[in-house]
């Protein structure tokens, strides 16, 4: 006790004491927050909503203002009221399995594709839209006669157009792709392309226009509603599609000789493609967040 005999604080010590407290509070109450109030009520994995992500059994999804998270596992979705993480929907899948899951950006609506091998030439993909408020899929779209193990791998959209662009893969060795068309007459076609080998796909936002990957030669295409198609990544190096925004501005991946991404261009459609980010590490192509 002789040590702190005759010891006071300053005001600035009285300062910097009330600070450290202050901080120590807060940092108790977020950690509170973080790992008991907040966590999990079950141990899936959690992941913002994504099209490129490979669906897991328990993997979840977020909605555009996290309003509702789904879960997906096998045989079933469920769907959850947030952040009070209370169940308000669950679908059960059967014997048909999930291949894609994406939230809408601009409401709390999802899209679902499913799968089902009936046969060995009668494969069957389904792509359904999901509403936390409903009791059922609404608006399915069924693709049948499809090879063995065909599944949903991508879809392109826009609210504006109300077209639907629908990617199934038929087949894995090598990988080989169909692209469908349906829109808010609900005519489903099948879209013929310059390529089976087919990556990314991504819409206009206000035009019937696809744009995607053709895999045999690393380049971006433009197919437009007419049947029409042309290149339009910058010639001379090997490019992958990122995305395309709400303005119509294309964001596109220049390839280094590994196949990884180096460097993001952007650009539109009657203008051109121009540098726009280097990329601290190469990437690979889908861990390339715009």
């Amino acid at each position: 006790m002789a040590f702190f005999t005759g010891w006071r604080l300053t005001n600035r010590g009285r300062f910097i004491v009330c600070l450290l407290l202050t901080l120590l509070l807060q940092g108790s109450i977020y950690w509170y927050l973080d790992q008991i109030l907040l966590a999990p009520a079950s141990s899936f994995q959690v992941s913002a909503a994504s099209a490129e992500q490979t669906i897991i059994s328990g993997k979840a999804y977020y909605s555009r203002d996290r309003r509702y998270m789904a879960v997906v596992k096998a045989g079933s979705i469920e769907i959850y009221s947030m952040p009070d993480k209370k169940l308000v929907r669950s679908y059960e899948t059967g014997k048909e399995q999930v291949s894609y899951f994406k939230w809408l950006e601009d409401r709390d609506l999802a899209l679902v594709g499913l799968y089902y091998d009936v046969d060995k030439d009668n494969g069957r993909v389904v792509l359904s839209q999901l509403n936390p408020l409903a009791d059922e899929y609404q608006l399915s779209t069924t693709i049948d006669k499809l090879a063995s193990g065909s599944k949903i791998t991508d879809v392109a959209y826009s609210t504006a157009t109300n077209v639907i662009y629908i990617q199934v893969q038929v087949a894995d060795k090598p990988a080989a792709y169909r692209v469908y068309r349906t829109d808010a007459n609900h005519d489903l076609t099948r879209i013929y392309l310059a390529s089976s080998r087919v990556g990314r796909i991504a819409v206009l936002y206000d035009e019937d226009s696809l744009i995607y990957d053709n895999l045999e030669d690393d380049t971006v295409l433009l197919r437009q509603g007419n049947g029409s198609w042309r290149v339009i990544s910058p010639p001379g190096d090997k490019f992958r599609l990122l995305t395309v925004d709400s303005t119509n501005n294309i964001y596109i991946a220049r390839l280094n000789k590994e196949g990884l991404a180096e460097e993001v261009y952007k650009g539109r459609l009657k203008v051109g493609f121009f540098h726009y980010k280097t990329l601290q590490t190469p990437l690979n192509v889908n861990d390339v967040k715009i």
